[in-house]
């Protein structure tokens, strides 16, 4: 073959070869075939992750489960057998010998028990090995604490007049039926063996509340007589919990306005039963006891009279409660007019995300909505023989003989707390306690 030949040979062949690698990069025959293979390989993929967390969360709700009921049933007070024993057992009984990281963890709380346990499960993955991932890791943690935390309750009880009314339902009136309640509750609480765990403030009000001279006395308050212990607060100490300390607060005055009138003779009598104040030593506030038969004889004395305050009950039974009336509690202590195992009480309010120490309770106990209240002008009360005068004379019988005037409240008195603004304290009240 000449050279020329050779020549055009190879011409022939490179153009030949060239022909069909471009025929071959523009042939789009059988692609779709290999985009369909890595979507094969892709679904099988996250198929089997589905199918290896199901398994996995399967058996952490196994894991979990098993903690819960095991640490459940150890720290029941009535459970005699060793309770870390009891919680090794539930694991395996479940199948899960060596789940437990360390040991079960049992406290001795005095009164209660509280067993806790870690556990960590390792599950071996069938379609997760693709990606490298060989192993799961499931955990699960449970405590259970038996027996009764330490209770701080305020039970605030309605006084007013219409708690003189019939009970619906029963042939008792409404105070018969709260003195009832009131003492079931007591008795529930304050159980022996619930001694220094549960603290129960008696908060009785009408259309006040009288704290009693001993509270009152470790309060500052500008006193101004000793006829009975109400403390009048401003509009803004119900933006408060508890009570501002370095703040001196203003005596309630002693009188009554509630008019007692004799439709036989057709005048007022002279009687002071129904102070705006309560004056009687059953109607003040019992801090902070565990004396059941003392709160007992309390309770079952308390009659109806005046008017209706339920913002100032409530005002008293939060504060009670609030961590701010400590240094007040430790007075009292220190006075002997609280048992010295509520020292450090009221305790501190529990923390976003712990364990709650301390459980703080209002029961409040009413049949009606708020009335308003009248104060003296300054004027009628601002010497020691006016105070004297108003704890002696009924507003009304006074009047009627001494001013022949048709309504002394023109006169003698102005408005300190309406039923509309009152009612917006007790508002302000329930949403802090229910914070």
């Amino acid at each position: 073959m000449s050279g020329d030949e050779m020549m055009t040979l190879k011409q022939r062949v490179n153009q030949q070869l060239s022909r069909r690698s471009s025929d071959f990069r523009d042939d789009e025959n059988g692609s779709i075939i290999i985009f369909t293979l890595f979507l094969l390989i892709l679904m099988l993929a996250i198929g089997g992750m589905a199918v290896d967390f199901m398994r996995f969360e399967c058996e952490r709700a196994v894991l979990q489960s098993t903690a819960d009921r095991a640490v459940l049933a150890a720290a029941d007070l009535d459970q005699d057998a060793d309770q870390k024993q009891v919680v090794i057992d539930y694991f395996e009984k479940a199948g899960l010998s060596g789940a437990i990281v360390g040991e079960p963890n049992v406290e001795d709380l005095g009164g209660r028990r509280s067993v806790g346990v870690v556990a960590n499960q390792e599950i071996n993955t069938i379609f997760l090995k693709l990606l490298g991932i060989h192993k799961l890791s499931s955990n699960a943690a449970s405590t259970a604490v038996d027996g009764v935390a330490d209770i701080e309750v305020s039970l605030v009880v309605d006084l007013s007049g219409s708690m003189a009314e019939p009970a619906s339902g029963t042939s008792d009136t409404k105070i018969v039926a709260l003195r009832k309640a009131a003492a079931k509750l007591a008795e529930n609480m304050l159980q022996a063996d619930y001694a220094g765990r549960i603290s129960l403030s008696l908060v009785p009000y009408s259309e006040h509340v009288n704290v009693g001279p001993s509270l009152f006395g470790a309060l500052k308050v500008d006193q101004k007589h000793n006829f009975s212990y109400c403390v009048d607060f401003d509009d803004s100490d119900f933006d408060l919990t508890g009570l501002n300390l370095s703040k001196t607060y203003t005596q309630m005055q002693h009188y009554q306005w509630n008019s007692d009138y004799n439709y036989d003779t057709g005048q007022y009598r002279n009687t002071m039963t129904n102070t705006v104040c309560p004056r009687y030593s059953y109607e003040q506030v019992t801090p902070l006891t565990q004396d059941l038969a003392a709160l007992k004889t309390q309770i079952n004395k308390l009659q109806p009279r005046a008017g209706t305050a339920i913002y100032m009950g409530l005002k008293w039974g939060l504060a009670l409660l609030d961590p701010s009336l400590q240094p007040v509690v430790s007075t009292l202590i220190s006075s002997g007019k609280i048992d010295a195992q509520f020292q450090g009480r009221p305790d501190a309010y529990p923390v976003a995300g712990e364990t709650i120490v301390t459980q703080k309770v209002i029961v409040l106990m009413t049949d009606g909505a708020n009335s308003g209240s009248q104060r003296l002008n300054s004027w009628a009360y601002d010497s020691p023989s006016d105070r004297v005068h108003w704890a002696n004379n009924n507003l009304w019988w006074f009047y009627s003989r001494e001013l022949y005037y048709t309504d002394p409240r023109s006169w003698f008195t102005y408005d300190r707390y309406l039923s509309d603004p009152t009612n917006l304290n007790t508002a302000k009240i329930k949403r802090y306690h229910k914070r």
